[in-house]
């Protein structure tokens, strides 16, 4: 479990997605975007405080506010 506070005046979740994958790397975007389409990988869960970003209006350009939590949830395996 890692947290990371961005402080910032106007952004999106698409625009935060953005800045995340240009600070962490080819693997970081892999893991969140299908690299041929570019779409989202939907086997990643979104939050915007506690709620699926596509149940918010905006979706990926829902934006946010100060105090807003995101969370990427990755997909995982075991057993």
């Amino acid at each position: 479990q890692a947290f990371l506070e961005i402080e910032t005046e106007k952004l999106t979740l698409r625009e935060l997605l953005a800045n995340l994958c240009n600070r962490f790397g080819k693997d970081f975007k892999n893991m969140l975007f299908y690299s041929k389409m570019g779409a989202e990988n939907e086997n990643v869960k979104i939050l915007i405080n506690g709620r699926h970003y596509r149940q918010l209006p905006g979706q990926m350009d829902n934006e946010l506010k100060n105090g807003d939590e995101v969370c990427l949830f990755p997909p995982m395996a075991g057993g």
